[in-house]
């Protein structure tokens, strides 16, 4: 923390999203920028990481350093980032699809590794930005436009992937409750 200075959340204002009206994406970014705030860091001291989705817009949507890269790799970069500045707070941001899909084997190992970084998951069970595929957490027997008889796989559960690891409170399944006092 930084001494005798007051951070508005204000400072993280950046760009309009283009996430549609309701979208939970905006409860998180609320909850991310009160939280930065609160922690008295500054833009220049933050950066957030992500892949590809909906949720992986936030490093756009909130003012600090970003970097966006592949669909299932925002953890790589977040691990190497950390490694070589320990003064930043690394932050990652991807969605359900981007975690526990494309980048779950990184999920696994960076669990393992147990590395200084906060992971936002938005965990909406469904592929956002492809507009209605499911999921690794979609629930069985959800239609979309592309399982139009239903999913038939039996969804991911999360919560598990947090209980088998130890010291997971660095990994956050997003929640707006639950942001503030675990960050």
């Amino acid at each position: 923390m930084n001494e005798n200075k007051v951070v508005d959340a204000k400072i993280f204002d950046s760009v309009e999203t283009a996430w549609c009206p309701g979208c939970g994406n905006f409860a998180i970014q609320a909850a991310l920028k009160q939280a930065l705030a609160e922690l008295e860091l500054l833009p220049h001291e933050v950066v957030i990481t992500s892949g590809i989705g909906q949720a992986a817009k936030m490093p756009h949507y909130v003012r600090t350093n970003g970097f966006n890269g592949l669909h299932g790799r925002a953890l790589p970069p977040a691990f190497g980032i950390h490694v070589a500045n320990k003064n930043l707070k690394v932050i990652v941001s991807t969605g359900d699809g981007d975690t526990f899909g494309e980048g779950g084997n990184h999920v696994i190992h960076n669990m393992r590794r147990n590395i200084d970084i906060a992971h936002f998951v938005h965990d909406n069970q469904i592929y956002g930005l492809t507009k209605g595929q499911a999921s690794p957490t979609t629930a069985t027997g959800h239609k979309t436009s592309v399982q139009v008889d239903g999913v038939i796989n039996k969804p991911l559960n999360p919560g598990v992937c947090q209980l088998s690891c130890h010291k997971l409170s660095k990994y956050v399944f997003a929640k707006k409750a639950f942001l503030l006092p675990r960050f």
